[in-house]
């Protein structure tokens, strides 16, 4: 079981990464509308201040690094990097399609029922296509990512 969470962090930061480098490519949301992200908003709504939520250091000298919703990015990349390699022990079907089942599950339940009811993102029909677009193709490399790390490092 050790392992399997170790191979889940693993799993976790390394597609974290990818997931971010996704959204460099396809940004799913407006500037206007990143300007509190997601992670950002989801904060503010339990009551943690802007000042905090949108906290951040410089790197290279100009570039802003938000520390805070990277930590809740890799946070959930962890969690759902920990829970694919300990569910795929006991049932390998969460692996359906090299994981991109699980990243469309994942998708469909925060991006289109839990954050829209929630009021963190805006209701799935009022959201722009670029975004579904960039989400959905966004988390099925996300997930495949910790498919292939979780295989990769458990020896199937």
């Amino acid at each position: 079981m050790m392992a399997s969470i170790l191979v889940g962090i693993a799993a976790g930061l390394i597609s974290g990464m990818v997931k971010i480098g996704w959204e460099a490519i396809l940004p799913p949301r407006t500037q206007a509308r990143d300007e509190t992200n997601p992670p950002q908003q989801l904060l503010q709504q339990m009551g943690v201040p802007r000042r905090i939520t949108h906290a951040y250091v410089y790197y290279s000298k100009d570039q802003k690094v938000y520390y805070i919703a990277l930590l809740m990015h890799f946070s959930f990349s962890l969690f759902f990097g920990v829970l694919f390699a300990l569910t795929y022990q006991l049932w390998p079907i969460v692996g359906m399609w090299q994981g991109s089942l699980y990243g469309l599950i994942i998708w469909f339940a925060f991006h289109i029922v839990i954050m829209p009811v929630f009021k963190t993102v805006p209701s799935p029909a009022k959201q722009p296509f670029t975004e579904h677009f960039s989400e959905v193709l966004g988390h099925i490399v996300w997930a495949w990512t910790i498919y292939l790390v979780v295989i990769a490092l458990m020896g199937h």
